[in-house]
């Protein structure tokens, strides 16, 4: 089941969909946390837009083409956001397996994306790295709102 909002508007359908789920037998967890939207649309394409920003200044400064947009992305979330246990039932076997993956910047709410973009923010001017931050962006809305 995918997550559902809980709201006032479709609370008789979430608990006749409960009520069936308790008649098949089988035992569900449920955790309910207060409603944060997905990470938008726009975060997302500015963090890309770093991702190159940071590529291009990182080849410029040691005069290669060893990163890429992609392997500066890699390496961001390894370090920022981490990894997560991912189980996998075999087919097959029936086994089941656990490995690790990359957190997915798609599963983080807009203000654990915002976290994520600040700690890149703040790495990059450490580090002597210019980003690019629209002045229209959601991101320098919310930085605004801040220091407001």
């Amino acid at each position: 089941m995918d997550d559902l909002c809980l709201h006032e508007s479709n609370i008789k359908s979430i608990v006749n969909t409960l009520l069936e789920l308790a008649k098949s037998g089988k035992r569900y967890r449920l955790i309910i946390k207060i409603w944060k939207d997905k990470r938008s649309i726009d975060q997302n394409s500015l963090s890309h837009m770093w991702y190159d920003d940071l590529a291009k200044q990182a080849n410029a400064r040691t005069k290669t083409n060893n990163y890429t947009t992609k392997s500066v992305k890699r390496d961001l979330k390894e370090t920022f956001l981490g990894y997560e246990n991912v189980e996998h039932k075999n087919l097959l076997t029936g086994e089941t397996t656990v490995t690790q993956q990359l957190r997915k910047t798609s599963e983080l709410d807009t203000g654990e994306m915002h976290f994520y973009l600040q700690q890149i923010e703040v790495w990059a001017s450490q580090n002597g790295f210019r980003l690019r931050i629209p002045s229209d962006s959601e991101y320098q809305k919310l930085k605004m709102q801040q220091v407001a």
